[in-house]
């Protein structure tokens, strides 16, 4: 399928840091993923329903580029996706706490605890950055680590078992965030999500260019929306499931690099295949505009 307009892409090397592909696919039907990390080697599992992006990554051609590219026309938080590079400032701090020794997300948290100097000047240098760039008050979510060469990064860590070991993980998928009082027709109010690369190594965001409305005419084109239900917590699956080879978008990210992206409003997931260091990033969300 050849890529609509919907959710552009707002940076300075866009020609560089994007990849496309031809869809996505069934776990079950793509050779399983192996992660091997310190003294840890295991193959990726997924949930039953997971699908993942096709691994025929290429350059996008310059049709696919002016579909994609953002020209400031209509530029919302809900249907954009920016880069960029965090502050020199900014990035010293970070150099101080000497992240990239750890190897475990908990010896990351340990950094931040034993720096509280370096962490106390981080918070108000991200937070007059970011300030600048929010329309709306924005909230710290976290600080996470993954895996190298993870084929995609989401776990729903509340399933998980106390004590559980790397054979319990099970990835998510190509998903999209979600809260309990929102639909398909309030997807895009509840604004963007901003991830930091702290890693030695580029990372990259996973996303399908089409905002939830459009997925669900897209949807609603091939089958009954009404009899079939089709709502804001199954509409990934019937999507993924319809539209098997609608393209994805591969966005790198690089170390101290930022992605601004609508999770709630478009179906995605990050990954780190072909790495070998730990993937480590912060997270806000608000209402991001660059």
């Amino acid at each position: 399928m050849q890529l609509k307009s919907g959710i552009k892409i707002y940076s300075e090397k866009l020609d560089n840091i994007v990849k496309i592909n031809s869809g996505t696919i069934h776990h079950s039907h793509q050779s399983p993923n192996e992660i091997i990390f310190k003294d840890l080697k295991f193959i990726q599992k997924y949930e039953p329903e997971a699908h993942l992006p096709k691994r025929d990554w290429r350059s996008p051609n310059k049709e696919e580029i002016k579909v994609i590219n953002g020209e400031n026309k209509n530029k919302k938080d809900y249907n954009s996706v920016f880069t960029g590079e965090i502050p020199l400032k900014i990035q010293k701090i970070f150099n101080e706490l000497d992240l990239h020794s750890a190897h475990s997300e908990i010896e990351v948290l340990e950094k931040f605890r034993s720096n509280s100097n370096s962490v106390g000047k981080l918070n108000s240098e991200l937070n007059n950055f970011l300030e600048n760039i929010s329309l709306a008050p924005f909230n710290f979510m976290s600080i996470a680590t993954n895996y190298p060469n993870s084929e995609i990064v989401s776990l729903d860590k509340r399933k998980l078992p106390a004590n559980y070991t790397v054979e319990d993980l099970q990835y998510i998928g190509i998903h999209k965030d979600s809260s309990e009082k929102m639909t398909l027709h309030s997807a895009h109010k509840c604004g963007n999500r901003l991830t930091i690369n702290l890693g030695e190594q580029s990372r990259y965001l996973l996303f399908t260019n089409l905002s939830m409305i459009q997925a669900y005419n897209m949807i609603k084109e091939k089958i009954d929306v009404k009899e079939n239900n089709v709502n804001n917590k199954n509409i990934t699956s019937f999507f993924l499931k319809l539209f098997p080879d609608y393209p994805m978008l591969r966005v790198e990210q690089k170390p101290y690099h930022y992605y601004i992206a609508p999770t709630d409003n478009c179906f995605h997931d990050g990954s780190t295949l072909g790495n070998t260091s730990l993937d480590i990033v912060i997270t806000y969300l608000g209402k991001f505009v660059i």
